[in-house]
């Protein structure tokens, strides 16, 4: 019942607005991609999601999912939309401490990826990063 119940429940996003349990299930894979730095995440992937905040999203979705074998608190998203500063893909992990996410990250392959992987502890959270840099490419359109 309470698998139900969280299943039933939006994504809730930073600036109030919500989607649907639906909608997350779509754009998950690409986000879950994104930081793992296997994939770009196309800006249109993103569409109608935070529009008063252009090229940066802040998600907090109420499904529990996983990057790397982590289990996610929080997304943060930024895709500059002239693409000259490129982008960046921010997960906050949850009940890990900077040294677990630095061992399984270890585990993960780092050939292939699209972008420079961190894991950093600037606060009490624990993020995972992808960074992309395209200097003046027009991508993720």
């Amino acid at each position: 019942m309470k698998a139900l119940l969280l299943a039933a429940m939006p994504v809730v996003l930073m600036d109030g607005n919500t989607t649907d349990i639906d909608r997350w299930l779509r754009i998950e894979p690409a986000i879950v991609a994104a930081v793992e730095c296997r994939q770009a995440l196309p800006m249109r992937v993103l569409e109608g999601i935070a529009p008063n905040a252009p090229g940066s999203w802040a998600l907090t979705p109420a499904r529990s999912f996983t990057v790397f074998g982590l289990p996610v608190k929080r997304i943060e998203l930024f895709i500059d939309p002239d693409g000259e500063l490129g982008a960046s893909y921010t997960a906050v992990i949850e009940k890990r401490s900077l040294e677990q996410v630095r061992e399984q990250l270890k585990l993960a392959s780092q050939r292939g990826r699209i972008g420079q992987l961190s894991a950093d502890q600037p606060s009490a959270e624990v993020l995972v990063s992808c960074t992309e840099v395209w200097q003046g490419q027009n991508v993720g359109q």
